[in-house]
């Protein structure tokens, strides 16, 4: 019994040591938590860096320049500083925001980049580029990048949904359904619920529902989160959502963008989604799109009809007719290797 009760007195003893070492480590990690703050709160660009490095950015603009802010999450903030002055004045923010950059798809056509960069990100699409230089301002970097083989913009089909376009819903079996032209349609309420939201002018198409069935110009928000410009044209049943756009000028290369609304991607259960380009009755360039593909980039080469002008047909349907809310979208640049913006 008494070995017992000596094992018992050398645990306690032992679990107060322990409890003693815990106690006195306490103050040990509180100021190892301060560091840490410390460290963290270091690396984050106050606002006056922002400001400088956006009015820095401004004074350095050329026409035709994309501006850019990496990493991506932190472009409210450089649009913000971009907009400074007009905040300092009592005004609104800017509402000439470039849908256009930023709402892309790539930086292909662009000459040359500026970039307020922080913690040493670039943006994606400038990977390759050419730093010129660079001014630092506080924790904010400007950066002036040269694009080493920018391509000049022919035709942005996006910009070509017009009344000047034939849209209809063509069957399995050749039949035609024709789209009518709405010059200012109803919108649903801007969400990532509702779906992109359709341009006011648009293609409506059977079964005419505004919600559903139209054509034409919106951002889709895809698969990473980022707004891409595009298309609106997804299938609906087995129909292949058809658009003829009239004789234009052709560049020398085809590059297009294929993707689903991130909300019926991100399941990765969807059916596949197809598109097809075709120039004066030929079939020039044909993606698949699977649930996980993102914004899928495809292209082709045009050269033989380059600098003619010819119609473009675009299509796109589901495969073997399955839709459920295959909310597709396509974008489509005709470009020329001889020289960007």
């Amino acid at each position: 019994m008494g070995q017992g009760i000596g094992i018992e007195q050398r645990g306690g003893r032992g679990r107060r040591a322990l409890a003693v070492a815990a106690f006195a480590l306490l103050p040990l990690a509180g100021f190892g938590e301060l560091v840490a703050g410390e460290v963290q709160h270091a690396r984050v660009p106050s606002w006056s860096d922002w400001v400088r490095a956006a009015d820095a950015a401004k004074h350095a603009k050329r026409p035709g320049d994309a501006v850019l802010i990496a990493p991506r999450w932190a472009a409210p903030l450089g649009r913000e500083a971009l907009d400074a002055q007009q905040i300092r004045l009592g005004k609104p923010m800017d509402d000439a925001i470039d849908v256009r950059l930023a709402a892309r798809a790539d930086l292909e056509t662009y000459r040359r980049a500026l970039e307020l960069s922080i913690r040493g990100h670039d943006d994606p699409d400038v990977k390759g580029w050419r730093l010129v230089s660079e001014q630092r301002f506080g924790m904010v970097s400007l950066r002036t990048l040269d694009n080493p083989a920018p391509k000049r913009l022919v035709r942005d089909l996006v910009d070509e949904i017009d009344s000047t376009a034939t849209v209809y819903r063509a069957s399995p079996l050749g039949a035609h359904e024709a789209c009518r032209w709405e010059p200012a349609g109803a919108q649903h309420p801007v969400s990532l619920f509702n779906g992109p939201v359709p341009s006011p002018s648009r293609w409506l198409c059977p079964p005419w529902d505004p919600a559903w069935t139209t054509v034409g110009p919106t951002v889709l928000t895809d698969l990473d989160y980022l707004p891409r410009r595009c298309i609106w044209m997804h299938p609906v049943g087995d129909a292949i959502t058809t658009i003829e756009l009239p004789a234009r000028p052709i560049g020398d290369e085809l590059v297009g963008h294929l993707g689903v609304h991130v909300f019926e991607e991100r399941e990765l259960k969807g059916a596949p989604v197809l598109g097809r380009v075709s120039i004066a009755g030929r079939k020039v360039a044909e993606v698949r799109h699977v649930d996980g593909d993102g914004f899928q980039r495809f292209s082709a080469s045009t050269a033989d009809v380059a600098g003619q002008r010819l119609p473009v047909k675009l299509e796109l349907w589901a495969e073997h007719g399955e839709v459920a809310f295959r909310w597709a979208c396509m974008a489509v640049e005709l470009l020329d290797a001889r020289g960007g913006r």
